[in-house]
């Protein structure tokens, strides 16, 4: 796992997640999965293909599955930042865009 002296930037406490979310940049016709590694009240940490993964400054809408439906967050959320996990994924952190 990261290393969370030096690459934790989040005010509050992170919680293991492993959520199912799908994501999509606002006006484009995707619809991305991942999964989550964190949450905290105001972010999420979830694992993306690289080829796939939004950038840094980006907005993205997150839809998270709740049992047998999936619910929609209403505030977008911004892309913080994208460290690698391997060869063919990355960890995106983003927080909730105010």
């Amino acid at each position: 796992m990261m290393d969370s002296v030096t690459l934790d930037k989040r005010r509050e406490v992170r919680l293991d997640s492993q959520d199912i979310i799908r994501w999509k940049r606002p006006g484009r016709i995707e619809d991305h999965k991942a999964w989550t590694v964190d949450r905290s009240p105001s972010g999420y940490g979830f694992m993306s293909r690289i080829d796939e993964a939004p950038r840094v400054g980006d907005l993205i809408h997150v839809r998270r599955f709740d049992h047998d439906r999936w619910a929609a967050f209403e505030e977008p959320f911004k892309v913080a930042r994208i460290l690698p996990a391997t060869d063919e994924l990355v960890v995106v952190g983003c927080t909730v865009n105010d």
